[in-house]
């Protein structure tokens, strides 16, 4: 189990099993409150030029043809 898997399934613990009061949760002062949708929200979003996505798309045509 991933890290981001295992603190969304404590928040769903402490919030009843319902996921719509977890994503409700009000208690800010939990470590865990910025990670409870099961997302980092401090990752940058990786921002690729053309030349970079279609090197990588090569990478993974050859990746999955072998």
């Amino acid at each position: 189990m991933s890290v981001l898997k295992a603190v969304r399934a404590k928040c769903l613990d402490c919030c009843g099993d319902m996921p719509s009061e977890v994503r409700e949760c009000t208690i800010v002062s939990c470590a865990l409150h910025p990670f409870r949708m099961g997302k980092n929200p401090f990752r940058k979003k990786r921002v690729l030029t053309d030349e970079q996505r279609k090197t990588l798309a090569n990478r993974l045509a050859q990746a999955r043809s072998q």
